[in-house]
């Protein structure tokens, strides 16, 4: 313990159990465990543990995890940490300590805390909004990417075509009206470092079976950013006659304010820090006599002349307009004047405060930003703690974390299917101790009468319309299983994130997601979603951006592209991020199967709810170093068939007897007969087992329906031949308005 050997009584029992959930709950503060045993208060372990036999101690801190391996002649076991229980004394003089040995469980809530997607280190992926990075980020390798991409989302500006589209050949989209997705993995990578672990993982991978290089997470959480303001005016009436000349407007006057550091007092001018548009409210109060034209106001622009204020009067007092205008990064703002008639008494009012009394100045509120600033990508994520990051991800892929027993803080991850291939084939048949029972059940007390797997409700006006008129989330996939007497209840696996909805802006071929409660306002604290970049798509027509300054340039025919499919024009062969298939809202060749169950669910579920399932309990004798190279992936040959530990139970201290629960591995149990593999455009027909057109398989009733197609009649022939019913794909859908 804490790197030290620790005292032993010689015949104390050390029961473990090593149980195959530890990998899968990373949610939990203690996994794989022994049973409660005593070790001697000697003075070895009290210098280990602290001094734990007097009432008085102080500094012992028996909450903190104490780091332990258990060895077994010389040969270790298991790595974890010991927590103090007891401690009990007898006749005053002697003392056991009563501690319990946790291993195996990976517990990386305790290792996140609370910490939330904003307080990750995400700078190295900070950059400056400008039309070279948005480009940059929709290449392959360039710039900001791959790690940043820049799609599109209605964020509450309820666009449509032709009343409110987003752009039009003469006003293109602002750069800051397109939204950041940052790589999925770059976000779990700074969780795992921040959290001090590191993992091997084939899924996570660029070229990994988990396609993560093309996954991305929405950086958006729709949070107002507080708007810099500066407030600057005249300290003094000026009364300068002559040519025109700048005000000495500065932001030292009674509440006057300068939140962006934006305002200059030496050469009194205001410099926009990024490309967005502003707010400007001028006062303005003068006194030029009975003349109308003897003091003029004027706002300059980059030491230009912008526009001219009203003193077509004899005199004003606080005269007020606003003006918003779009202005670019670094340029300067000003009031000058010209007053002529000298010795007149000709003067513009200044009374050193803004807001009260007779006085001159201006307010600059800079507003939604559209170019030339830096995007803190931190601060761009969604709200979500860290580990319902890590949770969420979990629950979409059925992923496992394995603690490297080697290793500390070192996982393996990877989805269940692919990690319980990796094991080593052990055949312990003549482990099997046939003189204790050896028990076969069904998995029948594992299952439950209906297992959902689904997202979070969405908040948006599209999924709240199908939520109510489906009673049920969109992308949700249901098991029920009817036929079992003994299942009861519901079990539902319900990822953090919500789903990515895409659908077409109205009017128009350009599919998106729309932000948008049902009024067309934005959503606030929009839900964390992830979806696959398919680069930039020339299917949906022509689009206008705006430069750096921002000028309308275009028409581009490529449009960046996110959705739930793997693919801009999905096709069978692809995938999904739902849980089960659903009609799209915008147009595809057809829905592919690959869906989140089907890929990494359906079969873990079939080992469950098949016919052939069955759980077996039998008593093993097993040394020291079969416990020692033991992993819950290896499969285990037992007589003829194969099977995968449960859970494993012995005393540490005697080599031998263990008892055992292992689940039947059913992997060569196929999910259904027939496999969608190819359609055929001309037909409308699903193709199955790796048939043609020219030789069809068109599979069956059972098997089309399963993965979510139609099972419908037809009158159409294939292949030379007409048959009565064949299986055709879910069809585009109208979308809620």
């Amino acid at each position: 313990m804490n790197g030290t050997e620790a005292d032993l009584y010689q015949d104390e029992s050390v029961n473990l159990t090593l149980q195959f959930s530890d990998v899968q709950n990373i949610n939990g503060a203690a996994g794989s465990y022994s049973q409660t045993f005593r070790i001697p208060a000697t003075p070895n372990n009290l210098g280990i543990l602290g001094n734990l036999v007097s009432p008085s101690a102080v500094g012992v801190d028996l909450k903190t995890k104490i780091s332990a391996e258990l060895v077994a002649n010389s040969v270790p076991i298991l790595r974890g940490y010991c927590q103090v229980k007891k401690v009990y004394l007898q006749k005053e003089r002697y003392a056991d300590i009563e501690v319990v040995f946790f291993a195996g469980a990976t517990d990386l809530k305790t290792a996140i805390g609370d910490g939330m997607l904003t307080d990750l280190d995400l700078s190295a992926y900070d950059h400056t909004l400008n039309l070279t990075n948005v480009q940059n980020s929709w290449t392959s390798s360039t710039g900001i990417a791959p790690e940043i991409r820049y799609g599109l989302i209605d964020k509450g500006f309820n666009w449509s075509f032709p009343s409110n589209p987003p752009w039009t050949d003469d006003d293109g989209l602002y750069q800051g009206e397109l939204t950041p997705f940052i790589q999925v993995k770059k976000v779990f990578d700074a969780i795992m470092d921040e959290a001090g672990f590191t993992y091997d993982s084939s899924f996570f991978d660029a070229t990994g079976t988990g396609n993560m290089s093309e996954m991305y997470l929405s950086a958006y959480n729709a949070r107002e950013v507080p708007l810099a303001r500066a407030i600057a005016g005249l300290a003094a009436d000026y009364t300068t006659t002559g040519s025109v000349a700048k005000l000495p407007i500065v932001d030292t006057i009674a509440n006057g304010m300068d939140e962006g550091n934006d305002w200059d007092n030496t050469n009194y001018r205001y410099t926009a820090p990024s490309t967005a548009t502003y707010t400007m409210n001028v006062v303005w109060s003068y006194d030029q006599g009975t003349h109308l034209d003897h003091v003029e106001i004027f706002i300059y622009v980059n030491g230009t002349e912008y526009l001219q204020l009203d003193t077509s009067t004899p005199y004003g007092f606080n005269r007020q307009a606003t003006y918003i205008s779009v202005f670019q990064a670094g340029d300067e703002i000003e009031l000058w004047a010209k007053i002529e008639g000298a010795g007149h008494g000709h003067l513009i009012y200044g009374n050193n405060a803004w807001g009260t009394g007779i006085h001159t100045g201006i307010s600059i509120t800079e507003g939604f930003s559209m170019s030339g600033y830096t995007v803190q990508m931190n601060e761009n994520m969604p709200k979500m703690k860290q580990i319902d990051f890590v949770l969420g991800l979990q629950k979409m892929f059925n992923l496992v974390f394995v603690q490297d027993k080697n290793k500390p803080n070192h996982l393996l991850i990877e989805p269940f299917m692919d990690y319980v291939g990796t094991g080593t084939t052990k055949d312990w048949s003549d482990r099997v101790d046939y003189s204790k029972d050896v028990t076969l059940a069904p998995t029948t007390d594992l299952q439950a009468k209906e297992y959902k797997w689904t997202y979070k409700p969405g908040i948006d006006f599209i999924s709240d319309a199908v939520q109510k008129s489906l009673d049920r989330v969109y992308g949700e996939y249901e098991v029920t299983d009817p036929s079992n007497d003994f299942a009861t209840g519901e079990k539902t696996v319900e990822t953090t994130f919500g789903q990515y909805m895409t659908s077409l802006i109205p009017g128009s071929t350009f599919p998106i997601h729309r932000s948008l409660k049902a009024d067309g306002t934005a959503i606030q604290d929009p839900l964390p979603m992830i979806a696959y970049w398919h680069g930039t798509s020339d299917r949906f027509g022509q689009w206008y951006i705006r430069n750096d300054s921002a000028t309308t340039v275009g028409p581009s025919s490529v449009f960046p592209s996110f959705s739930n499919y793997s693919e801009d024009y999905a096709t069978i062969t692809h995938k999904d991020l739902n849980f089960g298939m659903e009609q799209p809202f915008f147009p595809i060749n057809i829905p592919p199967w690959r869906t989140l169950y089907f890929q990494y669910w359906a079969q873990y579920v079939k080992e469950l709810y098949s016919e052939e399932a069955r759980i077996m309990t039998c008593t093993m004798r097993l040394s020291q170093a079969d416990i020692a190279a033991f992993e819950f992936s290896d499969r285990i040959y037992l007589k003829d068939s194969y099977w995968r530990v449960q859970k494993l139970s012995y005393d540490a201290n005697v080599e031998g007897v263990c008892q055992v629960e292992l689940i039947k591995e059913l992997s060569d149990v196929s999910l259904c007969e027939d496999t969608p593999t190819g359609f055929d455009d001309k037909t409308n027909i699903i193709l199955f087992n790796n048939s043609t057109a020219g030789s069809p398989d068109i599979g069956s009733q059972a098997c089309c329906e399963l993965y979510g197609y139609r099972w419908v009649p037809n009158t159409t022939a294939i292949g030379g031949v007409t048959p009565v019913k064949v299986c055709r794909p879910l069809n585009q859908t109208t979308q809620p308005s």
